[in-house]
């Protein structure tokens, strides 16, 4: 997925007409290792015409496939470089996304598609619970295992290794989660006996956090059953199973089925999004999504935003996250919000430019990328794209 459109435009170069989907997938896998030079050249091109020699379905088509690999391989020095003058084809998104993003990102679009080049890094929250930054980067160095605080409460490990071998990860002492994200629970400043609603809950990130950095009485919706079932593992992990937290699959959009009629205190609305500033971490993203997508999901979004809000008491504060870099879902969203709901305000939150903050994603290896739009050095210093936007109801007579 990382060379789609470049293997897209290579194929449209090489074959005269577009191959059947089962030649163009076998195609595709070959010219990605190709491309990444994961096996000898010409190894990997008669592996690729045995496999489709084993295969009924593309049986005929060897002969094709061994012509437009080993044609690739001659003409690759010259194509390459040529197909990449095309800024979508270099970034590796679909043309109406690359659009999208100079028009919302104006300043930074190249740096924000480029930094989904890279696979991720793997970024921990340490469990304040059971422990702190500095006790765990100890733990880490005695194990060999090289890694660096990017955050008040996240480690970037130097190099990502499966879940099962991160240390501490079974016993809860760490949770999986970018460092951008983590910004949320801290930001919603929860107290003990408070109440609290997480929103759209799954798969429990932040709900954990939540209930880790106070003894709030947390409701965690989730409409998804399997998906509210991983919050519930992850609090088991996390020794929070007999925490405040209680788990309730419903639609966060409807209240009727899950709100007992009591204000909430807090509330944390993660709505579901294009997931636009999480490409590195999933590159099928912009490939999955369709241009109108972006106008259904804010439209889902502002429902969401306005079912929940007269579920806060007065005073109380909700925070809206989205992983988004596009504006409909993330500034014009906040602003729409405010227009419709005057008995809201703005609460400022640290390193943003105007009255919400906007995180985008950092390029690999990029330590202070973080900060180039001039966010203070509390912010975390490697993170997805995330908008946040703190929302205070007013006290009326």
């Amino acid at each position: 997925m990382r060379h789609r459109a470049l293997i897209d435009a290579l194929l449209q170069r090489l074959a005269s007409r577009p191959p059947a989907p089962e030649i163009g997938g076998l195609l595709a896998v070959a010219l990605s290792q190709l491309l990444d030079n994961t096996y000898h050249e010409h190894v990997l091109v008669d592996q690729a015409v045995q496999a489709a020699r084993s295969q009924p379905q593309v049986r005929a088509a060897a002969g094709f496939v061994n012509a437009l690999l080993r044609s690739f391989l001659r003409r690759r020095a010259e194509l390459v470089p040529q197909l990449l003058l095309d800024d979508a084809t270099r970034l590796n998104v679909p043309p109406w996304w690359l659009q999208q993003v100079r028009r919302d990102q104006p300043d930074r679009w190249e740096s924000v598609l480029a930094s989904a080049a890279a696979p991720p890094p793997l970024v921990l929250r340490v469990n304040r619970r059971r422990g702190d930054v500095d006790g765990y980067l100890a733990l880490l160095r005695e194990q060999s295992i090289a890694a660096a605080r990017v955050g008040p409460s996240a480690v970037r490990l130097q190099r990502p290794v499966p879940v099962a071998r991160i240390p501490g990860f079974a016993q809860g002492l760490v949770s999986v989660q970018d460092a951008g994200a983590q910004m949320a629970a801290p930001w919603l400043q929860t107290r003990d006996a408070m109440r609290v609603l997480d929103a759209c809950a799954a798969p429990g990130g932040k709900t954990g956090h939540l209930a880790e950095l106070s003894d709030a009485n947390v409701d965690a919706v989730e409409v998804d059953a399997v998906r509210a079932g991983l919050v519930d593992e992850n609090l088991l992990r996390l020794g929070l199973q007999q925490s405040r937290v209680r788990v309730m699959v419903a639609d966060a959009g409807d209240p009727a089925t899950y709100w007992d009629g009591r204000p909430y205190d807090r509330i944390l609305l993660d709505a579901p999004c294009t997931a636009s500033g999480i490409v590195r971490r999933h590159p099928d993203i912009p490939w999955l999504r369709r241009e109108a997508d972006v106008a259904q999901l804010a439209t889902n979004q502002a429902r969401l935003l306005d079912a929940v809000w007269p579920l806060l008491a007065p005073a109380g504060r909700l925070l809206y996250v989205v992983c988004s870099v596009f504006r409909q879902e993330a500034h014009e969203q906040a602003d729409s919000f405010l227009e419709r709901h005057p008995d809201a305000r703005a609460v400022a939150l640290p390193g943003a430019p105007d009255r919400w903050c906007q995180l985008l994603p950092t390029g690999a290896g990029s330590a202070d990328a973080g900060h180039a739009a001039g966010l203070p050095p509390d912010l975390p210093t490697d993170h997805d794209g995330f908008f946040f936007a703190l929302l205070e109801k007013v006290l009326t007579c």
